[in-house]
């Protein structure tokens, strides 16, 4: 039982860093173009994975990954959603980019039973219904007439990334069930490719140049090493001795906290239709997770240890 409440807290810590992602990338944003930030946290996330993979004796296993056309689309994926998020970003606010993120444990729950041939129980059927009202509600407020301009272009953006996020699971689920996969190299790999593919997309489309020295610049080391680098060890450590279930649940934090991080340091509110939408949003995804045999959803930062996992409540 120790040991469960040990994994729920360090489950909670990596909601609480995952979900400050996006106030601070909005913070971030002010300054930083969106494409130079993709490459920026990725590129100082990869120099901390390349540090640990050498004190921790797995360069090779690394490097051997990085040959693997899987594991290179897993990172060019990675880098689309990120591209898509942070310029969406700049056009709506962090507390609807966490709520559209965070639906596509809804678009894995159907791409699965198409991809997989996963079980489409009722309780999955209810959720995609329940957080499609809910996708609705925050785009549009519960006005469909009044939802238009930047703000709208700017979540339909997210949800691009969150589409994009999903083939990025559904991969990584592949290259994790073929293969007996060290966890925290694949990651590293991953990490290591998304900061390469978002160098030739930064210097495309990007604009200025490299970014300057600004008082928003702390925000790239922070994403790195706080919403990248230590949430997933939390996580991982906590999926281990808790069940998948469980840490879907539990990680539900990620979005309230972003909620009130965007209240508090931004200054957002929900207007009344988005406020029922994020409700609706929360409520589907917990729906999803409870299903029998879901496993837990996957954060674009994380790639998990497909492991079956017993609550140490149940021994």
């Amino acid at each position: 039982m120790k040991g469960s409440k040990g994994a729920v807290l360090a489950t909670v810590a990596a909601g609480l860093l995952w979900g400050s992602s996006f106030a601070v990338t909005k913070i971030g944003l002010r300054s930083i173009d969106p494409f130079w930030f993709v490459f920026l946290r990725f590129a100082a996330a990869s120099a901390l994975a390349i540090l640990f993979s050498v004190l921790t004796g797995r360069t090779r296993r690394v490097l051997a990954l990085l040959r693997n056309p899987l594991v290179v689309w897993l990172g060019v994926s990675n880098a689309a959603g990120f591209v898509f998020q942070f310029k969406g970003q700049t056009m709506t606010t962090a507390a609807n980019a966490a709520l559209l993120i965070n639906a596509s444990t809804l678009f894995v729950a159907v791409a699965s039973r198409v991809v997989f041939r996963e079980r489409f129980g009722p309780l999955k059927t209810l959720a995609v219904l329940v957080g499609m009202a809910g996708v609705f509600l925050v785009t549009t407020g519960g006005r469909p007439s009044a939802a238009a301009g930047a703000a709208l272009r700017g979540d339909l953006l997210v949800l691009t990334a969150a589409f994009l996020w999903t083939f990025f699971i559904l991969l990584n689920k592949k290259v994790v069930a073929a293969h007996t996969v060290d966890v925290r190299a694949l990651t590293a790999a991953m990490v290591i490719v998304t900061a390469v593919i978002a160098l030739p997309v930064a210097l495309v489309f990007g604009r200025g140049g490299f970014p300057r020295p600004s008082v928003e610049l702390w925000t790239v080391p922070y994403t790195a090493v706080f919403c990248t680098i230590a949430p997933f060890f939390l996580w991982t450590w906590g999926l281990k001795r808790i069940t998948a279930t469980t840490s879907s649940i539990v990680l539900l934090t990620e979005v309230v906290f972003a909620l009130a991080l965007a209240a508090v340091l931004l200054g957002e509110r929900l207007s009344p239709g988005a406020l029922v939408g994020s409700v609706l949003i929360l409520g589907a995804v917990a729906l999803a997770s409870r299903d029998k045999g879901e496993e837990a959803p996957v954060g674009p930062d994380v790639v998990p240890e497909q492991t079956r996992v017993r609550s140490t409540e149940e021994r």
